[in-house]
C-alpha cells in the first residue's frame, strides 16, 4: 500500500511538472510569434523542441506548430512540404491547425486547384469541428480564403470586412485588410483598396504580407 502511494505521489509531481513546462513553452511561443512578431525566433524555438527526444505525437504537433511560423513568414513552399512530407499523422484536435496552415499556404502560393482537392477531402473533418464550436473563426477563415480564390466573392466579403475587428492576432488582422483591399480593388474602389493595403502592410510588417 505504501509503495502504491509513493508511486502515485511521484506520478502526480511528474505530470504536474510536465504540465507547467508545456504551459511555459506555449507562453514563450505565443510571445515570440504574436507579441514580438518574430516568426524566425518562433521557428528557432520550435526547432529546439524538435531536436529533443519526442514521441511521434509530440513530433507531429511541433512540426505543425513550426509551419505556423513558416506560413506567417511567407515560406509557403516549405510549410507545404513539412505538412505533406514530414507530418506522419495528424494528432487529435490538431486537424484544424493542420489544414489551416496547409490550405492557406497553398492558396497564397497560387496553388488553388491543389488546395481545392485537399479541402474537398478534409471538409467532413473540418465541419465536424465547426459543429463542436471548435476554432470557428479559423475554420471560417479557411472557407473565406477558398471562396476568394474560387471567385465566390459574395460568400466571403462580409467575413473579410469584419475579420480585422474580430481577429485574435495582427497576422489575421493583416489578412482581413489584405483581402478587403483585393475585394475593393475588384469593385473599382481604388482609393479605399489602397488604404486597406496600407493597413495590411502595417499589421503584417515583417511577415508574409510583404510577399503578397
Amino acid at each position: 500500500m505504501q509503495i502504491l502511494l509513493v508511486v502515485l505521489i511521484i506520478l502526480f509531481f511528474y505530470f504536474h511538472s510536465r504540465r507547467n513546462k508545456l504551459e511555459k513553452q506555449a507562453q514563450l511561443l505565443n510571445k515570440l510569434l504574436y507579441i514580438e512578431k518574430s516568426p524566425q525566433k518562433y521557428m528557432d524555438e520550435v526547432d529546439k523542441l524538435l531536436s529533443g527526444a519526442l514521441s511521434e505525437k509530440e513530433r507531429n504537433i511541433n512540426l505543425i506548430q513550426k509551419t505556423t511560423g513558416l506560413l506567417y513568414s511567407g515560406e509557403f513552399n516549405e510549410a507545404i512540404r513539412v505538412l505533406t512530407d514530414d507530418v506522419s499523422k495528424i494528432p487529435p484536435n490538431w486537424q484544424v491547425f493542420y489544414y489551416h496552415n496547409l490550405l492557406l499556404s497553398l492558396y497564397l502560393n497560387n496553388e488553388a486547384e491543389r488546395a481545392n482537392e485537399i479541402l474537398k477531402d478534409a471538409k467532413g473533418t473540418i465541419d465536424m469541428y465547426y459543429k463542436k464550436d471548435y476554432n470557428k473563426v479559423t475554420i471560417e477563415l479557411i472557407y473565406a480564403v477558398s471562396d476568394f480564390y474560387n471567385g465566390n466573392i459574395g460568400n466571403c466579403r462580409d467575413f473579410f470586412f469584419s475579420l480585422k475587428d474580430v481577429a485574435a492576432n495582427d497576422y489575421r488582422i493583416a489578412l482581413g485588410h489584405y483581402f478587403t483591399g483585393k475585394i475593393l480593388e475588384s469593385e473599382g474602389k481604388t482609393e479605399d483598396a489602397q488604404s486597406s493595403f496600407e493597413q495590411a502592410k502595417e499589421y503584417g510588417k515583417g511577415s508574409f504580407m510583404e510577399k503578397l
